[in-house]
Protein backbone atom coordinates (compact mmCIF):
# COMPACT_ATOMS: atom_id res chain seq x y z
CA UNK A 1 0.00 0.00 0.00
CA UNK A 2 1.56 3.65 -0.96
CA UNK A 3 1.40 5.85 1.75
CA UNK A 4 -0.29 8.71 1.80
CA UNK A 5 3.06 10.94 1.31
CA UNK A 6 3.79 9.10 -1.71
CA UNK A 7 0.57 10.07 -3.36
CA UNK A 8 1.27 13.42 -2.37
CA UNK A 9 4.49 12.75 -4.44
CA UNK A 10 2.35 11.47 -8.00
CA UNK A 11 -0.27 14.17 -7.34
CA UNK A 12 2.57 16.78 -7.21
CA UNK A 13 4.28 15.44 -10.13
CA UNK A 14 0.88 15.10 -12.24
CA UNK A 15 -0.02 19.32 -11.26
CA UNK A 16 3.57 20.29 -12.02
CA UNK A 17 3.73 18.70 -15.46
CA UNK A 18 0.12 20.31 -16.33
CA UNK A 19 1.12 23.73 -15.68
CA UNK A 20 3.96 23.16 -17.61
CA UNK A 21 2.32 22.28 -20.55
CA UNK A 22 3.72 18.35 -20.42
CA UNK A 23 7.54 19.69 -19.98
CA UNK A 24 9.88 18.39 -17.11
CA UNK A 25 8.68 21.05 -13.58
CA UNK A 26 11.02 24.26 -12.91
CA UNK A 27 12.32 22.73 -9.28
CA UNK A 28 10.68 25.41 -6.47
CA UNK A 29 12.52 28.42 -5.41
CA UNK A 30 13.80 29.77 -2.62
CA UNK A 31 15.68 32.83 -0.90
CA UNK A 32 19.22 32.27 0.30
CA UNK A 33 19.82 33.44 3.62
CA UNK A 34 22.16 33.43 6.39
CA UNK A 35 21.51 31.16 9.63
CA UNK A 36 19.30 32.79 12.78
CA UNK A 37 21.01 35.56 13.92
CA UNK A 38 23.86 35.77 11.48
CA UNK A 39 24.26 38.58 8.45
CA UNK A 40 25.46 39.02 5.40
CA UNK A 41 28.37 41.66 5.04
CA UNK A 42 28.39 43.99 2.08
CA UNK A 43 31.88 43.32 0.25
CA UNK A 44 32.39 40.04 1.77
CA UNK A 45 30.73 36.75 0.57
CA UNK A 46 29.96 34.91 4.24
CA UNK A 47 27.79 35.35 7.22
CA UNK A 48 28.89 36.86 10.37
CA UNK A 49 27.51 37.49 13.77
CA UNK A 50 29.15 39.95 15.96
CA UNK A 51 28.71 38.03 20.27
CA UNK A 52 27.45 41.31 21.55
CA UNK A 53 25.65 39.44 24.75
CA UNK A 54 28.84 37.68 25.46
CA UNK A 55 31.15 40.24 25.28
CA UNK A 56 35.02 40.69 25.76
CA UNK A 57 36.61 37.02 26.20
CA UNK A 58 39.60 34.87 25.90
CA UNK A 59 40.25 33.22 22.39
CA UNK A 60 39.51 29.47 23.63
CA UNK A 61 35.67 31.51 24.99
CA UNK A 62 35.23 32.81 21.52
CA UNK A 63 35.77 29.42 20.37
CA UNK A 64 33.70 27.65 22.03
CA UNK A 65 30.72 30.17 21.88
CA UNK A 66 31.13 30.17 18.03
CA UNK A 67 30.98 26.37 17.87
CA UNK A 68 27.50 26.40 19.60
CA UNK A 69 26.27 28.31 16.99
CA UNK A 70 25.46 25.81 14.84
CA UNK A 71 29.29 24.45 14.50
CA UNK A 72 30.06 28.55 13.79
CA UNK A 73 33.89 29.27 13.30
CA UNK A 74 36.02 32.62 14.36
CA UNK A 75 36.01 34.80 11.85
CA UNK A 76 38.72 33.98 8.83
CA UNK A 77 39.72 36.34 5.83
CA UNK A 78 40.00 35.25 2.09
CA UNK A 79 41.44 38.51 0.69
CA UNK A 80 43.74 41.31 2.78
CA UNK A 81 41.30 44.19 4.04
CA UNK A 82 38.61 41.83 4.50
CA UNK A 83 39.40 42.67 8.09
CA UNK A 84 38.68 46.38 8.10
CA UNK A 85 35.23 45.86 5.98
CA UNK A 86 34.09 43.48 9.04
CA UNK A 87 35.36 45.82 10.79
CA UNK A 88 34.01 48.82 9.58
CA UNK A 89 30.37 46.83 9.44
CA UNK A 90 30.18 45.93 12.52
CA UNK A 91 31.30 49.20 14.54
CA UNK A 92 28.81 51.15 12.61
CA UNK A 93 25.75 48.74 13.47
CA UNK A 94 26.65 47.94 17.04
CA UNK A 95 29.60 50.67 17.85
CA UNK A 96 27.47 52.31 20.47
CA UNK A 97 26.62 49.11 21.95
CA UNK A 98 30.14 48.22 21.83
CA UNK A 99 31.24 50.94 23.85
CA UNK A 100 28.28 50.80 26.87
CA UNK A 101 29.82 46.90 27.74
CA UNK A 102 31.02 47.71 31.03
CA UNK A 103 34.00 45.04 29.91
CA UNK A 104 35.20 47.03 26.95
CA UNK A 105 38.23 48.91 26.42
CA UNK A 106 39.77 51.29 23.65
CA UNK A 107 42.55 48.46 23.54
CA UNK A 108 40.27 45.93 22.64
CA UNK A 109 39.70 44.55 19.11
CA UNK A 110 38.30 40.89 18.11
CA UNK A 111 39.60 37.70 17.46
CA UNK A 112 40.02 36.08 14.39
CA UNK A 113 40.50 31.89 13.78
CA UNK A 114 44.66 32.02 13.34
CA UNK A 115 47.03 31.17 16.18
CA UNK A 116 50.85 30.71 16.25
CA UNK A 117 51.74 27.22 14.44
CA UNK A 118 51.94 24.91 17.42
CA UNK A 119 55.19 24.11 18.78
CA UNK A 120 56.54 26.44 16.58
CA UNK A 121 58.84 29.17 17.96
CA UNK A 122 58.67 31.78 14.49
CA UNK A 123 56.32 34.02 13.40
CA UNK A 124 54.09 31.57 11.35
CA UNK A 125 50.41 31.38 12.14
CA UNK A 126 47.55 29.04 10.92
CA UNK A 127 44.36 28.93 10.44
CA UNK A 128 43.10 26.69 13.63
CA UNK A 129 40.13 25.49 11.25
CA UNK A 130 41.57 24.33 8.17
CA UNK A 131 45.85 24.69 9.44
CA UNK A 132 46.50 27.10 5.94
CA UNK A 133 48.67 29.61 6.75
CA UNK A 134 47.97 33.20 7.31
CA UNK A 135 49.77 34.97 4.66
CA UNK A 136 52.07 37.97 6.37
CA UNK A 137 50.36 40.67 4.51
CA UNK A 138 47.45 40.57 7.05
CA UNK A 139 49.72 42.11 9.92
CA UNK A 140 49.96 45.38 10.60
CA UNK A 141 53.12 46.81 10.73
CA UNK A 142 55.76 45.77 12.66
CA UNK A 143 53.59 42.67 13.45
CA UNK A 144 53.71 40.01 14.99
CA UNK A 145 56.14 41.00 17.59
CA UNK A 146 55.11 37.85 19.97
CA UNK A 147 55.63 40.46 23.42
CA UNK A 148 56.24 37.75 25.94
CA UNK A 149 54.28 38.12 29.05
CA UNK A 150 55.65 36.56 31.54
CA UNK A 151 54.24 33.30 32.99
CA UNK A 152 51.67 33.83 30.58
CA UNK A 153 54.01 32.95 27.76
CA UNK A 154 54.00 33.79 24.07
CA UNK A 155 51.46 35.98 21.78
CA UNK A 156 50.12 33.37 20.56
CA UNK A 157 46.64 34.22 18.85
CA UNK A 158 45.68 36.69 16.34
CA UNK A 159 43.13 40.03 16.88
CA UNK A 160 41.86 43.26 14.93
CA UNK A 161 42.94 45.33 18.01
CA UNK A 162 41.34 48.82 18.71
CA UNK A 163 37.26 47.97 17.39
CA UNK A 164 36.68 51.66 18.28
CA UNK A 165 39.50 53.37 15.74
CA UNK A 166 39.07 52.87 11.64
CA UNK A 167 42.95 52.09 12.03
CA UNK A 168 45.29 50.79 14.76
CA UNK A 169 48.41 52.82 13.37
CA UNK A 170 47.52 57.04 12.44
CA UNK A 171 51.30 57.05 11.21
CA UNK A 172 50.69 54.65 8.54
CA UNK A 173 46.48 53.98 8.13
CA UNK A 174 47.85 50.58 9.32
CA UNK A 175 44.43 48.37 9.77
CA UNK A 176 46.27 45.33 9.73
CA UNK A 177 46.37 42.19 12.48
CA UNK A 178 48.52 41.80 15.36
CA UNK A 179 49.62 39.05 17.86
CA UNK A 180 47.51 38.80 21.18
CA UNK A 181 48.56 36.73 24.27
CA UNK A 182 45.31 34.57 23.65
CA UNK A 183 44.15 35.05 27.40
CA UNK A 184 43.56 38.25 26.99
CA UNK A 185 39.64 39.11 26.57
CA UNK A 186 38.44 40.79 22.93
CA UNK A 187 35.35 40.71 21.28
CA UNK A 188 34.20 37.46 19.36
CA UNK A 189 32.78 37.71 15.68
CA UNK A 190 31.45 34.47 14.52
CA UNK A 191 31.65 32.87 10.84
CA UNK A 192 29.52 30.48 8.78
CA UNK A 193 31.44 30.51 5.04
CA UNK A 194 29.04 30.99 1.98
CA UNK A 195 29.26 26.95 0.91
CA UNK A 196 27.24 26.18 4.22
CA UNK A 197 25.33 29.16 5.06
CA UNK A 198 24.09 30.16 1.49
CA UNK A 199 24.03 26.93 -0.43
CA UNK A 200 23.40 24.27 2.36
CA UNK A 201 20.34 25.89 2.89
CA UNK A 202 19.20 25.54 -0.51
CA UNK A 203 19.96 21.51 -0.11
CA UNK A 204 16.79 21.07 1.36
CA UNK A 205 14.42 22.39 -0.85
CA UNK A 206 15.82 21.11 -3.53
CA UNK A 207 15.82 17.84 -2.11
CA UNK A 208 12.35 18.49 -1.87
CA UNK A 209 11.26 19.54 -5.34
CA UNK A 210 8.39 18.42 -7.06
CA UNK A 211 7.42 15.75 -3.89
CA UNK A 212 4.83 17.39 -2.83
CA UNK A 213 6.35 19.50 -0.05
CA UNK A 214 4.60 22.88 0.19
CA UNK A 215 7.66 25.69 -0.26
CA UNK A 216 6.20 29.22 -0.78
CA UNK A 217 7.29 30.66 -3.95
CA UNK A 218 10.39 32.97 -2.46
CA UNK A 219 10.44 31.96 0.85
CA UNK A 220 12.91 30.02 3.04
CA UNK A 221 15.05 26.93 1.97
CA UNK A 222 15.12 26.08 5.53
CA UNK A 223 13.14 22.73 6.46
CA UNK A 224 13.13 21.72 10.10
CA UNK A 225 14.92 18.53 11.06
CA UNK A 226 11.93 16.61 12.15
CA UNK A 227 10.07 16.71 8.51
CA UNK A 228 13.46 16.48 7.16
CA UNK A 229 14.00 13.24 8.58
CA UNK A 230 10.01 12.16 7.71
CA UNK A 231 10.69 13.72 4.37
CA UNK A 232 13.99 12.39 2.81
CA UNK A 233 12.85 8.56 4.79
CA UNK A 234 9.40 8.41 3.35
CA UNK A 235 10.92 9.11 -0.02
CA UNK A 236 12.97 6.44 0.06
CA UNK A 237 10.63 4.07 1.23
CA UNK A 238 8.48 5.18 -2.07
CA UNK A 239 11.40 4.33 -4.52
CA UNK A 240 12.62 1.24 -3.06
CA UNK A 241 8.88 -0.02 -3.24
CA UNK A 242 8.72 1.08 -6.77
CA UNK A 243 11.54 -0.49 -8.06
CA UNK A 244 10.67 -4.04 -6.19
CA UNK A 245 12.34 -3.43 -2.56
CA UNK A 246 9.52 -3.61 -0.15
CA UNK A 247 11.81 -4.70 2.78
CA UNK A 248 14.44 -2.15 2.08
CA UNK A 249 10.95 0.62 2.00
CA UNK A 250 10.03 -0.97 5.19
CA UNK A 251 13.09 -0.62 6.75
CA UNK A 252 13.85 2.85 5.67
CA UNK A 253 10.06 3.66 7.37
CA UNK A 254 10.83 2.01 10.60
CA UNK A 255 14.10 4.57 12.04
CA UNK A 256 11.72 7.68 11.19
CA UNK A 257 11.55 7.90 14.73
CA UNK A 258 15.04 6.51 15.66
CA UNK A 259 16.48 9.77 14.42
CA UNK A 260 17.99 12.02 16.90
CA UNK A 261 19.47 15.62 16.94
CA UNK A 262 22.61 17.39 18.15
CA UNK A 263 22.42 19.32 21.35
CA UNK A 264 25.14 21.79 23.07
CA UNK A 265 26.62 20.04 26.08
CA UNK A 266 27.32 21.64 29.36
CA UNK A 267 30.91 23.21 30.05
Amino acid sequence: MKSTFSKLIIFASLQLCAQAGGNVATPPSCVEECPPGFEQVAGLPHCYKLMLALGPVSHDKAVVACGFEGGATLATFDTVGDQQTLRNHMWSHYGAAIAKDPAHLAELGFWTGYARQYGDSSNSFVNIYSGQTLDSEFFANGQPDNLLLGVWGEEACVVRKKFSKSVVKWANSDTGLDDYNCAFPHWAICMHRDVFALNMQAYNSVLMAGTGVNLPVGGSCRVDWVDQNVYILDMISAKREANGYADQAQQFAGIVNEIRSPTCPTL
